[in-house]
């Protein structure tokens, strides 16, 4: 009888073992095929890509890295605020929230925005400029490094002194929109971004009758012929397109 017992064990682990394998070969030629198809549509890194990016624009939108205001950050006794990233809802409540708080603190003492970005999110920078033409105390605004299309709104609606640092590059960008009736969003859009450059700038109104996505590129100079900024930064450094040779290392 144990020896009965035994074989039948030893039947259903054979068993078992069989139906592991046939699944595992099974497994492996569907990944080997999914495999195959992902290389033909561009790789699997070039499908994932889209996901992560938009997994990651959704993280950084969503809060989960809430920065509360510290009263004894050094920046924000300097009534300073700093933005080196894109523009979306978390940076726009970061930055709405500051300008609150120092305004409150004094409505007469400038406050110092700084940014360089990539762009982002149109509404989260319509939500800074709009906060900025509530905020009581001036804000300067100064762009260094790239600012490009939301920051540049941003940028053009400062109250204060708005600035460029001499190696700033800008960008003033236009999306394909394509304007119907009052109630399109397209329409809402392009409207809202007119009113800002018109208002405060001198860039040209063609610019926002052309059909497509454009951007225009931008130097500090330029900006400032076009009024998009008051007045060039002048750091302690030169900008590297001036910069004086370094004096020859004496002969040996």
């Amino acid at each position: 009888m144990r020896t009965f017992l035994l074989a039948l064990a030893t039947l259903a682990l054979v068993l078992i073992a069989v139906c592991l394998a046939a699944l595992a070969l099974e497994g492996w030629r569907f990944a080997k095929g999914v495999n195959e198809a992902a290389d033909i549509a561009g790789g699997v890194s070039y499908l994932a890509e889209p996901a992560v990016d938009h997994l990651v624009d959704r993280l950084n939108e969503s809060g989960y890295h809430y920065e509360p205001i510290d009263p004894s950050d050094p920046l924000l006794r300097k009534r300073t605020i700093i933005v080196c990233e894109g523009m979306s809802e978390r940076v726009a409540r970061r930055v709405v929230e500051r300008l609150a708080y120092l305004d409150a603190l004094d409505p007469k003492a400038p406050i110092e925005l700084r940014i360089t970005t990539s762009g982002g999110w149109i509404d989260s920078a319509f939500a800074i400029v709009d906060a900025m033409r509530a905020t009581r105390a001036p804000v300067n605004v100064t762009a260094f490094g790239g600012c490009y299309s939301a920051g540049t709104v941003i940028l053009a609606a400062g109250t204060g002194t708005r600035r460029a640092t001499p190696n700033a590059l800008l960008s003033v960008h236009v999306n394909p929109y394509e304007p119907g009736d009052e109630f399109e969003f397209d329409t809402h859009e392009l409207a809202r971004f007119r009113a800002v450059y018109r208002a405060f700038t001198d860039v040209p109104e063609e610019w926002f009758d052309q059909e497509g996505d454009h951007q225009w590129y931008l130097d500090a100079q330029q900006a400032l012929e076009m009024r998009l900024i008051d007045e060039i930064a002048a750091p302690v450094w030169k900008p590297a397109a001036i910069e004086e040779p370094r004096p020859a290392r004496p002969a040996a």
